[in-house]
């Protein structure tokens, strides 16, 4: 469906967009060493929802100290400069440059396993999340589902999607039009990618799912698991690593083979404890800002009566 866009959006868009070619043409050591700490310095300067990120760090980490937690938010306030850099180029990103900002580790080990099958690409908002759906560059015979929330802005959601388009095999489906799509679209010879990033805070449900998580209980979007279980699709959690600015190593590792019977919730809990072990070794490469541990289980059982935190392992 085509967007409706007003005159004064028009001209934002485009303002964006000039932009971001502008950024995407500076020298690698221009954005980096130059542009980057001067965005940092403003996100540190105007105390950006400073609060929200120190008290998703102290309790993710109730073992660091406070002079800890603020090494920790000011490292974040870097990364976010460089997240925003790393996004906004990729406007005017030649395909060298594009092969450049990712490494896949284990490409050729995962070409071997899957055979041509489709496959569920677990991600985060960790790292440059953006660069995930490079992924189509390894594997010419395939499309790569960039499953997606709308935005509420208008600009930045035509923005965006102009951001990812990466690919004439990269497509962008919402999230609510992800079934439709892969029931319309898979074929033999050609593998589809449903590339999901599951660490969003869901809309909280009466069976909704505790996990402990970052040393809080934690419900997850379980559409990968659905979706994986449904469809018999094998699924892989993308490992992501920062070696440079803008350069990542990202690492695929199978979660789920697509066949096996397994319990309840456990292709969510193995995502869960995946994401935990990453975000431990370079905890500034997530996203701290958004309002974390909106719900918990107290409010499941004020609103539904009951709580089935009970149930989590």
């Amino acid at each position: 469906m085509k967007t409706t866009i007003h005159w004064y959006q028009r001209i934002g868009l485009e303002t964006l967009w000039a932009l971001s070619l502008a950024i995407s043409i500076m020298p690698r050591a221009i954005r980096y060493y130059v542009f980057k700490p001067f965005l940092a310095a403003i996100l540190l300067l105007s105390r950006y929802r400073r609060s929200t990120i120190l008290k998703n760090l102290h309790r993710a980490f109730p073992e660091k100290s406070e002079k800890e937690c603020r090494y920790l938010a000011r490292r974040y306030y870097l990364f976010m400069a460089e997240l925003i850099i790393d996004t906004l180029s990729l406007a005017g990103a030649d395909e060298k440059r594009k092969d450049k900002a990712v490494l896949w580790e284990n490409a050729d080990e995962m070409h071997s396993a899957l055979d041509g099958r489709d496959w569920i690409a677990m991600g985060a908002h960790y790292g440059c999340w953006e660069y995930l759906p490079l992924w189509a560059r390894q594997q010419p015979n395939s499309t790569f589902m960039s499953v997606y929330h709308p935005l509420h802005s208008t600009v930045f959601e035509l923005f965006y999607q102009r951001i990812r388009t990466l690919s004439p095999q990269v497509v962008q489906i919402p999230m609510k039009q992800t079934i439709l799509y892969y029931l319309r679209n898979r074929r033999p010879g050609h593998s589809l990618v449903l590339g999901l990033l599951s660490d969003q805070s869901p809309k909280m449900r009466p069976d909704s799912h505790w996990f402990q998580f970052l040393n809080q209980p934690t419900i997850f979007n379980d559409g990968a698991e659905a979706l994986a279980l449904k469809f018999h699709l094998p699924v892989y959690f993308a490992y992501t690593r920062r070696m440079a600015p803008g350069r990542y190593v990202v690492r695929c590792d199978e979660i789920y083979n697509g066949t096996d019977a397994l319990p309840p919730n456990e292709i969510t809990r193995r995502y869960a404890m995946r994401l935990e072990a990453m975000i431990r070794e370079q905890p500034e490469l997530w996203i701290w800002s958004h309002h974390r541990w909106r719900h918990t289980p107290a409010k499941q059982a004020k609103r539904y009566g009951k709580s089935t935190l009970q149930n989590d392992n």
